[in-house]
């Protein structure tokens, strides 16, 4: 029982270290101007700011087209054509099962329309995570991506 207890407090101590590449200071301060995006466009913010699940990193995805990584207090900022966008993400598990990507959330974007997604983790099966993006209102998005480092996004 000691030899779990401790394999499960240093695997939480070594991945309370998450981190995700981060975009340099311009392109933080710049997506936190919160610009409109270019015409015909949308523009999606993705943050965490919670310190529940803060040892996990997540893989993000936009109707199957990778977006990037959130580690705590990181956001990415994507510009996308308008329509639906189905978000989802996966989480590296440490369960004996393997995990599907969960579809964390489902948006539909007007043009010139900004909008904003807190992920965060759902409790899976032990050692095993998910997580959920719930859309908030612009001043509480603008409050966590203000809060937080911007992540560089993947190259789609």
């Amino acid at each position: 029982m000691r030899a779990l207890y401790f394999f499960v407090a240093t695997s939480f101590l070594l991945g309370a270290c998450a981190t995700v590449p981060l975009a340099g200071t311009a392109a933080d301060m710049e997506g936190k101007r919160f610009d409109p995006p270019p015409p015909g466009q949308a523009a999606l913010y993705l943050y965490r700011s919670s310190v529940l699940g803060s040892e996990v990193v997540f893989s993000l995805a936009d109707n199957q087209q990778p977006i990037g990584s959130l580690a705590n207090k990181t956001w990415i900022r994507i510009e996308v054509a308008p329509g639906q966008h189905v978000i989802t993400c996966n989480a590296p598990s440490y369960a004996p099962l393997t995990q599907t990507p969960a579809e964390a959330a489902t948006v539909e974007l007007a043009p010139g329309e900004t909008r904003f997604l807190e992920v965060d983790v759902w409790p899976g099966l032990p050692l095993s995570p998910r997580c959920t993006a719930t859309e908030v209102s612009a001043d509480k998005g603008r409050t966590g991506v203000t809060g937080g480092n911007r992540a560089i996004a993947s190259a789609n």
